[in-house]
């Protein structure tokens, strides 16, 4: 655990050094992070990199050029619903083909690299990103120690084995007194509590995180990778980014 708490706190003092730094050093240390992410997949995969940078591309480009709707918060939430209820019967040794991974790994990947780019490079202000990641950040670590201290119910034995209720339920009201006080002070999300706002990117992060943990499950991977000693990979770290990006850059 002292390994996990020392890489945190050095990773996240650095992200948030470069935030200072303006639009520019954000959108270089993800686009860095962008090809650690497609790396960890190869890896994974060993698919054919072409084939990985195409699905990587092709969502993230069809949204950005219209072709898929902006604004589609009926669909997203349909879509985030059903793939919430899904997590329940999954069972990822037996449900993960390889072409379903290749298009999952395009959209979890693309479209959440993607969003989170555009979210903040056309308004850039440090404030509303640190609000963004220290949303996301609370809502995993209340769960990471909820659970592991006080857990005791399991919610997704065959997915993530170590996911408790009582950690999500930690994780989620933690955030949500996190987004009360954070929300207001970056402004949006009209017509939604902060509150709201903060349960909701909790509940969100959480289906981040699961569902990259059946990913792994299904390659019978523990992590992504070894970059960040005591967490894993690059991909084990933003999991749960990949996926409140895109709520934050239609909601918001």
């Amino acid at each position: 655990m002292l390994r996990r708490i020392l890489t945190a706190l050095v990773a996240g003092s650095l992200v948030v050094g470069l935030l200072w730094v303006g639009k520019v050093g954000f959108l270089a240390v993800w686009g860095v992070a962008g090809l650690l992410l497609l790396g960890e997949w190869h890896r994974g995969e060993a698919l054919p990199r072409p084939a990985q940078v195409a699905s990587f591309l092709l969502i993230p480009t069809l949204w950005l050029t219209g072709l898929i709707p902006h604004g589609g918060k009926i669909l997203s939430l349909l879509a985030g619903v059903t793939l919430a209820l899904y997590l329940f019967t999954l069972n990822p040794e037996k449900d993960f083909g390889l072409s379903y991974r290749l298009a999952w790994g395009g959209v979890f990947l693309g479209l959440g690299w993607g969003s989170v780019a555009w979210l903040f490079a056309e308004e850039y202000r440090w404030e509303r990103v640190l609000a963004f990641l220290s949303l996301v950040w609370v809502a995993d670590s209340a769960a990471y120690f909820g659970g592991r201290f006080l857990g005791r119910r399991y919610i997704l034995p065959r997915v993530s084995p170590k996911k408790t209720w009582e950690g999500f339920l930690i994780g989620t009201a933690s955030t949500a007194l996190w987004g009360h006080w954070a929300v207001p002070w970056v402004g949006g999300w009209e017509g939604i509590p902060p509150a709201g706002v903060g349960a909701l990117t909790a509940v969100v992060a959480f289906l981040g995180d699961a569902w990259q943990s059946a990913w792994k499950r299904s390659l019978h991977l523990k992590d992504s990778g070894e970059l960040l000693p005591g967490h894993g990979g690059i991909w084990d770290r933003v999991d749960a980014l990949l996926w409140v990006g895109p709520l934050w850059y239609v909601w918001s």
